[in-house]
């Protein structure tokens, strides 16, 4: 197992989810009951949290996706059907947080332009698209798998991973149909802490 992979594969698991956590902390949804006129000077007086926020959320999501896949090599796994869902499941995580960023970049701009329109839409398909990542497969379902059935790490990560995931992925289907978000930031947050726990670990 070699010793550099395992040193990238950690950083990238702490770093990832550092980078997003700093990200949702950086970048705050402007307050629902705002006006159109208000959504814009909102975008314009925070361009450069929105704008930075946005890229750290792009890296972040990627350096989790990398650490998975990491993960998944580690273990030998790469030709088990767990280790194929963590990869399907990070492409898939990854791709639908480029398309949130796409609209956070596209709502900055048209604000500034004084395009109303565009930014009023881009605001709307961001909440949209919010909702898709607990539709698509929680990342740390097949993660969880993986690590059920290698050594790298302690069995309770995996345990922890799967009870996670699977609290998303039901929550990704239950806040649909209700206001659930400021509890799936609660498990967001223990996800993070979850991957910096598991990346300190597969440093050591």
């Amino acid at each position: 197992m070699s010793p550099r992979l395992r040193i990238v594969a950690g950083l990238c698991g702490i770093f990832g989810a550092i980078a997003l956590v700093s990200s949702f902390i950086m970048n705050p949804a402007p307050p629902a009951e705002f006006t159109v006129s208000q959504l814009r000077d909102f975008a314009v007086q925070h361009h450069n949290g929105i704008v930075f926020g946005a890229w750290l959320q792009g890296m972040g999501s990627q350096l989790l996706a990398l650490f998975a896949i990491a993960l998944v090599h580690l273990a030998g796994a790469t030709h088990q059907f767990a280790g194929w869902v963590t990869l399907l499941a990070g492409a898939t995580i990854l791709m639908v947080s480029l398309v949130e960023i796409t609209f956070y970049l596209g709502a900055v701009q048209a604000a500034e332009a004084g395009d109303l329109t565009n930014g009023t839409v881009s605001n709307a398909l961001i909440k949209a698209v919010q909702h898709v990542f607990l539709i698509a497969p929680a990342l740390l379902l097949p993660v969880g798998a993986v690590l059920l059935g290698a050594q790298i790490l302690p069995r309770v990560f995996a345990y922890l991973a799967l009870a996670i995931g699977a609290t998303l992925q039901i929550f990704g289907l239950v806040g649909l149909f209700g206001v659930l978000q400021p509890v799936i930031d609660d498990v967001l947050i223990v996800q993070a802490i979850w991957f910096v726990a598991a990346g300190v670990a597969v440093l050591w």
